[in-house]
């Protein structure tokens, strides 16, 4: 065996390596190459490296050919990096090996010596963990080229599952002219991108690309790739992939609102502190620079009750993952569900509307799907939260529901003019109140 990363081994058995070669003459030099990767093979099996839990070793076994022994072990190498990583990356490794291989001997030696060895390693960017030469012969149908058999050993990286969901980036957004200086909405912007990411991430239904730190990480790729790590380890480089869609946030206002009113028919001064922003989101695909969803809402919260960048990052998320993927009951037990989400994207205590799919719809106009027929049945209401799952009690149910039934949360929001109408029926119930009490007052 023929380790690309045993330099040890390679210099050990080259003196035995010349006993065996032959100075002319290319029909014997594959007996002799052969002979020494047997040799090696015994003494280097015990340093195999263990593949971490992302890189695998995968054995292949490949033809090459060439008009010298060189030239057929780098075919060889190129069609096996092909067979697992694909043509395209086997294209571009094939031609840094043409350039950068060196045949250091013209006979025999060149296919143990240390700089083939490190050419190989460093052309295939750690693709060829090792190789074997299982067999070698002259082709005179072939001009007499050399062909070879190879067993190879090619370092596969297996990139994570969760890379299989639609990949999203939070890039940093954007802050309207009127505030784009203040200290304060710079801050906001700044932890609400960040939030916005831990919840979007905690919703398990995206994968969640990081824009932030890229110097970090390119500064952890340039160590691996400056050496001294394991040969496999290279395989991580090149591996990094491109997001589906951006989620783009800007934020139009920002500040703090202080209303002080003085109560009907007394002096007091009743002081109403109030956080605001308004914010914008937009979803947009990468590869087309289509809007794929958009929502603008204005944002208010007594800071003496919440920050403004949770209760904006939280509703934010929430439009978004309801939107793309809302949250689905995944276990029905009598009055219990269990939703199949969890983390900071559940609360416990709130509450959502519990909706039943039906059909599958699409539009009359465009013929495009729309999704399935969703019917409203109950309520429910959060009562245990974890961090990959919640748990909800049915607080009220329009019909009988299957154990099989397909069933998903939307969340409540509240109806702005039902608030103010709410607030004006409260302020004419005050006025009328007070009216009241100066009329028996006048009448005593």
């Amino acid at each position: 065996m023929i380790r690309v990363f045993d330099m040890i081994a390679c210099r050990c058995f080259s003196a035995i390596y010349q006993l065996y070669q032959i100075s002319t003459g290319i029909l014997k030099r594959p007996v002799t190459v052969m002979a020494v990767a047997l040799m090696i093979s015994a003494g280097a099996t015990a340093l195999t490296p263990q593949a971490s839990a992302s890189i695998n070793l995968v054995e292949v076994r490949a033809e090459g050919l060439g008009p010298t022994q060189r030239d057929a072990i780098l075919d060889g190498l190129k069609i096996a990096i092909g067979q697992i990583n694909g043509i395209d990356i086997s294209a571009q490794t094939i031609s840094r090996l043409s350039t950068q291989v060196t045949d250091t001997d013209q006979y025999t030696e060149f296919a143990s010596s240390s700089e083939f060895i490190e050419d190989i390693a460093t052309a295939t960017s750690g693709q060829v963990d090792s190789f074997e030469i299982i067999s070698s012969r002259l082709r005179p149908d072939f001009d007499n080229y050399v062909e070879v058999i190879l067993k190879v050993k090619v370092a596969k990286y297996t990139a994570s599952k969760q890379l299989n969901r639609l990949r999203m980036s939070v890039i940093e957004p954007y802050l309207d002219n009127s505030i784009a200086s203040d200290p304060e909405a710079i801050r906001f912007t700044r932890s609400l991108r960040r939030k916005l990411e831990d919840y979007l991430t905690q919703t398990r239904r995206f994968a969640m690309l990081d824009r932030q730190m890229l110097a970090d990480t390119q500064n952890e790729l340039n160590l691996i790739a400056s050496g001294g790590m394991a040969t496999a380890e290279l395989a991580r480089l090149g591996q990094r992939v491109g997001s589906d869609y951006l989620v783009i946030l800007t934020v139009y206002q920002h500040g703090r609102v202080i209303n002080d009113r003085q109560l009907l028919g007394t002096t007091t001064i009743k002081r109403e502190v109030r956080d605001i922003a308004e914010v914008s989101v937009r979803i947009v695909d990468v590869a087309t620079s289509q809007i794929k969803y958009a929502k603008s809402r204005m944002f208010q919260v007594n800071p003496a009750e919440a920050a403004l960048d949770d209760h904006v990052s939280f509703h934010l998320g929430q439009f978004i993952s309801n939107a793309i993927n809302p949250a689905r009951v995944v276990a029905i037990n009598g009055s219990s569900l269990t939703i199949g989400q969890g983390g900071d994207t559940m609360q416990v205590a709130s509450e959502y509307h519990l909706v039943l799919l039906g059909e599958r719809l699409a539009d009359p106009y465009t013929k495009e799907s729309i999704g399935r027929k969703e019917t409203t049945i109950g309520t429910v209401r959060i009562i245990d939260v974890q961090s990959k799952q919640s748990t909800a009690e049915i607080i009220a149910l329009d019909m009988n529901i299957s154990a099989d039934a397909a069933l998903l949360l939307r969340p409540i929001y509240a109806d702005p003019f039902a608030e103010a109408a709410d607030a004006a029926q409260k302020m004419d119930d005050a006025k009328a109140k007070i009216e009241d009490q100066k009329s028996n007052f006048f009448e005593e």
